[in-house]
C-alpha cells in the first residue's frame, strides 16, 4: 500500500468485502451507474484519476484499460486500496498529491451529513474536476409505454418526501429528497467549491443522483 493512516477515522460502517459480490450487488441499474461514472470522467479527457471508495473497482478496471492512471482510496484495508485512510482527513494523507478528476460515488452517504461540506473543500485542493453521485430518494410512479416501431417512452412522475424524516441506517446517515436534504441544499454545499456542469439520474439508475463538477476559479 501506498500509504496507511486511519488515526483520523471517524467510526463510520465498514461493508463487509462479500457485500461486493457480483451476482448479488451488480445489477442493470448498478451497470447503468457504471456506464456514467466512466463516461463522465472520460470526458475530462485524464491521465490521471482518483476513486475514492473502492468497491468491487470494476470503474478503476475499465478506465485503467483506457489508459488511465487510477488511484484508488479507501478506509477498508479487505479492499486493497492504493491508499488507505479517513476520507474526513483525505487532504492531509494525499500529502499534496493532485489528480486530474476525482471520483466519489455513492460514498459520501455513509458518514454525517456534518463532513460534506469539510470534504468537499478538501476534492477541491485535490483535483479541478469532481464525479460524484449520491442516493436520491424521491418518491415516485413510473410508467412505461411502448408503441410498435416507436422508441420506448418512461414517464417518471416525482412526489416530493421533502416532509418525511430520513431514518439512519447500517449504511447510510442521510439521503437526498427527505427532510432537511433537498436537492437545493445540496446544490448550494457544492457550488460553494465547485461550478455543476451536469446534473442528471440515469433512465435506469434513478435513485444514483450524478453531479459533474468543475472547480471554482
Amino acid at each position: 500500500m501506498k500509504n496507511i493512516d486511519i488515526s483520523q477515522y471517524d467510526g463510520s460502517v465498514q461493508v463487509q468485502k462479500i457485500h461486493y459480490d457480483f451476482l448479488n450487488y451488480v445489477n442493470l441499474e448498478r451497470w447503468d451507474s457504471y456506464y456514467h461514472q466512466i463516461e463522465e470522467t472520460l470526458a475530462f479527457n485524464p491521465k490521471s484519476v482518483l476513486i475514492v471508495g473502492v468497491g468491487d473497482n470494476i470503474v478503476g478496471t475499465i478506465l485503467s484499460q483506457q489508459n488511465v492512471n487510477i488511484t484508488t482510496f479507501d478506509f477498508d484495508e479487505t479492499l486493497y486500496p492504493d491508499i488507505l485512510g479517513d476520507i474526513a482527513n483525505i487532504k492531509n494523507i494525499l500529502q499534496g498529491k493532485k489528480f486530474d478528476v476525482l471520483i466519489c460515488c455513492q460514498v459520501l452517504e455513509h458518514l454525517p451529513y456534518e463532513n460534506f461540506e469539510q470534504i468537499l473543500q478538501q476534492f477541491s485542493e485535490i483535483t479541478d474536476n469532481v464525479v460524484i453521485s449520491l442516493p436520491y430518494s424521491p418518491a415516485y410512479f413510473q410508467i412505461d409505454i411502448k408503441i410498435p416501431r416507436i422508441r420506448e417512452r418512461r414517464m417518471l412522475i416525482n412526489i416530493h418526501k421533502g416532509y418525511k424524516k430520513f431514518v439512519p441506517n447500517k449504511q447510510h446517515y442521510w439521503e437526498i429528497g427527505y427532510k432537511g436534504f433537498s436537492k437545493r441544499k445540496i446544490q448550494k454545499s457544492i457550488t460553494k467549491y465547485f461550478e455543476i456542469k451536469k446534473q442528471f439520474t440515469a433512465k435506469n439508475c434513478h435513485y444514483h443522483l450524478f453531479f459533474t463538477l468543475t472547480k471554482v476559479k
